[in-house]
């Protein structure tokens, strides 16, 4: 058992790490879209890099919308199943 409390000692250690990366990368990307903005460009070509902040669209549909109209949807519902790994 000791064995198997280190490896998750380990793996949280890691999580912990990579959550301080990630809020590090974010933190740049912010600075790269702040200096975009400030440019008003929405591209850019930096030495070998190129940057992009562009609006996106993105249509989906409303649910809500669709059930007032056409009343229970559960008929078009699909259910997947998967594994979760959680450590607490």
């Amino acid at each position: 058992m000791t064995n198997l409390q280190e490896k998750i000692r380990e793996y949280r250690e890691y999580t912990r790490m990579i959550e301080e990366m990630e809020a590090l990368k974010d933190a740049i990307a912010d600075e790269l879209k702040a200096a975009m903005t400030e440019a008003g460009e929405s591209k850019m070509i930096v030495g070998e890099y190129k940057l992009s902040y562009t609006d996106t669209k993105r249509e989906t549909l409303d649910k809500k919308r669709l059930e007032n109209d056409l009343g229970d949807l559960s008929e078009y519902t699909k259910i997947t199943t998967y594994k979760r790994f959680s450590v607490a």
